[in-house]
């Protein structure tokens, strides 16, 4: 006889165990999505204005929208002209924070959701076409640091957050009768368009694409699922309404292709967090790359049916997409950065071996460390510094007029280090400082000549029109010398930029009351006769302009 025993409850008490195991992993896998989630938003406890190139210039505009009416300086140097526009996430969702905390908190808590909401929303996605959870999203963690969010394209990349929700959204409810579903899509097509346009043109990209797919499945679709793929397209109707009655508040149509270069740094945009791909951008990309080839080869990545027309299209776009778009800059990185999101959410890694899964986690993960690393101890810097000019600012009496020179690198000089920071990681990028001046809006009501007023809530007020320049940069010290030559200023009255506007330093001896003069260079500056010092840190200047 032998000696097992047969237990007659063996397989019960293995069939109880496996909803067991499926807890312990779902809870694990929801504690990975929690810890990624909190390091991919923990360097913004590093700074108190997180140093992306645009974002002073956009925090300004939210300080003027909620305190416009409780500062007279700021009341005499803006208005505000709230209308229909494509560009309004943070216009949205900064005021409204801006209730409950003081404003600079609201912006950081903006840029959080923005972050935290790539990858959740890529998670999101990944659930509901695979009907799962899984580790493999939260690699979409490594590109979270991307060039659309060093540029401060923020309204842009909240809104890509929110579409990811939104086709999620869109797929989940599938089997919804037709018109509850037309009418909710409405309003959310029409929202993702106020948030920003590329979300709402990428939310139309994916329906359709993802719908047309669905319908085809290799043989001709019959005229009743012709009929119902035309329905679709009803609940873009209302997006497309407010494009139509946005058209006048959009005063460019500026659209131009640029060179080979601007398509080279939309393909590595995805990992690139700077002006260039620096050694860790680079190494991110180029691994990430190998692995995914690596998966293509041993057939180890799948994609969901469905979802190969829609990343298709998103390609044949990307690739089409000119460097300007009416009046934008950089609109051919925007879809790349965005597609690995989207690819992620679309596939799945079926790897038979545990070790080569592992190691691929392993060499992820620490890249991800690396990167949190090098922008945690960056912007720590990059803190300082804008505190710095803070502080110095206060010299400049309220509601000045504040005008920005750089003395330029050149293209071969070495830009500054961050002291504790290995050069492959990060370097001090000088276009950070562009926008650094808007910083005076909230310390000083200072006036700002660039900060974004075509298609956006704030303008100049009447009094600084002549001065005002939506799509400047510092000028030059050749550009100030010049412009002091009364030949050389009418020379610029008959040269208006792509939105119309004139060079807002034409005439700055008589039309500006201060001069920042940003220098990362340590050249001898021009000695001019209208400016006198009044303030100085280890990389500015800033003077007072006589009069």
């Amino acid at each position: 006889m032998s000696d097992v025993a047969i237990n007659p409850d063996s397989g019960a008490l293995a069939l109880a165990a496996a909803p067991k195991a499926e807890l312990k992993r779902a809870w694990l896998v929801w504690l990975l999505y929690l810890v990624s989630g909190a390091a991919v938003i923990s360097p913004l406890i590093w700074a108190k204005v997180p140093p992306l190139v645009d974002y002073p210039n956009h925090l300004a505009r939210m300080w003027i929208l909620v305190h416009r009416g409780d500062i007279a300086e700021l009341a005499q140097n803006y208005i505000l002209q709230w209308r229909i526009l494509p560009d309004l996430a943070m216009d949205f969702v900064v005021p409204a924070l801006s209730q409950l905390m003081p404003v600079l908190e609201a912006g950081r808590i903006f840029i959080a959701l923005t972050m935290a909401g790539l990858l959740a929303g890529t998670i999101t996605l990944h659930r509901v076409l695979h009907g799962r959870l899984a580790v493999w999203p939260v690699l979409s963690a490594l590109f979270v640091f991307n060039a659309v969010l060093f540029w401060g394209f923020l309204s842009c990349l909240f809104a890509s957050a929110v579409y990811l929700f939104a086709f999620s959204g869109w797929i989940a409810s599938r089997n919804w009768r037709p018109l509850p579903r037309i009418l909710l899509f409405s309003a959310v097509a029409a929202t993702l368009f106020l948030l920003h346009a590329f979300a709402f043109g990428l939310y139309g990209l994916s329906v359709a694409s993802y719908e047309f797919a669905r319908r085809w499945e290799g043989r001709w679709p019959s005229l009743r699922t012709l009929a119902s793929y035309a329905l679709v397209y009803l609940h873009f109707i209302p997006g497309l309404l407010l494009w139509y009655a946005s058209l006048g508040n959009v005063r460019s149509a500026y659209t131009a292709y640029g060179d080979l270069n601007p398509k080279i740094y939309a393909l590595m945009a995805p990992a690139t967090f700077g002006v260039y791909a620096e050694a860790l951008d680079r190494t991110i990309w180029l691994l990430v790359a190998i692995g995914v080839l690596l998966a293509l080869t041993r057939g180890a990545l799948k994609i969901v049916p469905q979802m190969r027309l829609p990343i298709a299209a998103m390609v044949l776009v990307a690739v089409l997409m000119p460097n300007w778009v009416n009046g934008s800059w950089g609109a051919d990185f925007r879809l790349p950065v965005i597609l690995p999101f989207v690819l992620i959410a679309s596939t799945r890694l079926e790897i038979a071996s545990k070790q080569l899964v592992r190691g691929f986690a392993v060499i992820a993960a620490f890249l991800f460390c690396l990167r949190i690393a090098a922008v945690s101890q960056s912007w720590q810097q990059y803190d300082r510094m804008f505190d710095e000019f803070r502080r110095a600012s206060a010299v400049m009496p309220a509601g000045s007029r504040l005008l920005i020179v750089e003395t330029p690198l050149a293209p071969d000089e070495e830009r500054p280090a961050f002291p504790g920071v290995p050069r492959q990681f990060a370097n001090v990028q000088p276009k950070i400082f562009h926008h650094m001046g808007a910083l005076a809006v909230i310390d000083r009501s200072a006036y700002f000549p660039y900060l974004f007023t075509q298609a956006t809530t704030i303008d100049a007020a009447p009094r600084n029109h002549a001065v005002a320049q939506t799509a400047a940069v510092p000028i030059t010290p050749d550009e100030l010398a010049l412009s002091t030559e009364p030949g050389h200023a009418e020379q610029l009255d008959r040269e208006p930029d792509i939105y119309g506007q004139l060079s807002h330093w034409r005439r700055w001896p008589e039309t500006f009351d201060y001069v920042l003069w940003l220098d990362f260079s340590g050249k001898p500056k021009p000695q001019l006769q209208q400016l006198t010092g009044a303030a100085s840190g280890s990389y500015f200047e800033l003077y007072r302009i006589n009069r």
